[in-house]
């Protein structure tokens, strides 16, 4: 399958003003970086001006990237392909010179990119010191899970029958890939959960720059990173073809 760098840069063009477009994204976007920033000035509120202990900071740096993740590179992917699919948009395109590769990373690429930039937004409002993130390490980890999610989120789009639906099934998803972390600071439990999802990764990695330790991931958190990528990735591929979008 070849791709056209032309026909990607002209269809990317297309969904980021699509995207920008989308009333719920902006809403939603612009929420994620200003409620990490009202949730760190209520903590400093309650705490009287003292310094935040490293577990509110990792709170506070934890739900906006669980929110951003979700939120926003998950459910915007889902919303738009469902969109595609409710106004025939999709097998337009499908039955034209667009190819599945094609549509797949012009509709995956506005998403990232955005998640992206939220990321590293987040990450400066939270009132984390600096000195002890590995910045690097945090937007490589923040990029594979933000791709991760936005993967997920064509998934769902495939599945649902319009965007009411691909909402509903992301809320789910939402309750699943964004409490369970949460959930996971203070229950034993969840913790064990929490370690083979992909946000779970990314809360426990912001859990130790908070703390100072500013450790890197074990073999097994990048195993199960790298490896949910995939299978989702593959899962998504599969139903694709299965679906009859692609005409190649």
């Amino acid at each position: 399958m070849r791709l056209s760098i032309k026909k990607i840069r002209v269809l990317t063009r297309f969904k980021f003003k699509e995207l920008f477009r989308n009333k719920t994204f902006l809403i939603t976007s612009s929420m994620v970086p200003l409620l990490t920033l009202i949730m760190r000035f209520v903590y400093q509120n309650i705490l009287e001006g003292a310094a935040m202990p490293p577990f509110m900071i990792a709170l506070v740096l934890n739900l906006g990237l669980l929110m951003n993740l979700t939120s926003v590179s998950m459910m915007m992917p889902a919303t738009m392909l469902a969109k595609d699919k409710e106004k025939n948009t999709l097998r337009t395109l499908m039955t034209s010179s667009v190819n599945g590769a094609e549509y797949f990373i012009s509709s995956v690429l506005p998403s990232f990119v955005v998640s992206f930039l939220i990321n590293l937004l987040v990450l400066l409002l939270s009132g984390i010191n600096l000195r002890e993130v590995n910045v690097g390490l945090y937007l490589l980890v923040t990029a594979i899970a933000g791709l991760t999610s936005c993967v997920l989120g064509m998934l769902i789009g495939l599945f649902a029958k319009n965007q009411m639906s691909s909402s509903n099934i992301c809320t789910i998803f939402v309750l699943v890939l964004m409490m369970v972390p949460v959930f996971g600071n203070v229950a034993e439990n969840f913790q064990k959960i929490s370690g083979f999802l992909y946000t779970g990764i990314v809360g426990n990695l912001v859990s130790a720059f908070a703390e100072g330790t500013n450790q890197g991931l074990t073999s097994q958190s990048w195993l199960v990173l790298i490896g949910e990528l995939l299978i989702i990735s593959v899962l998504f591929v599969l139903n694709y073809r299965k679906n009859g979008f692609e005409q190649e």
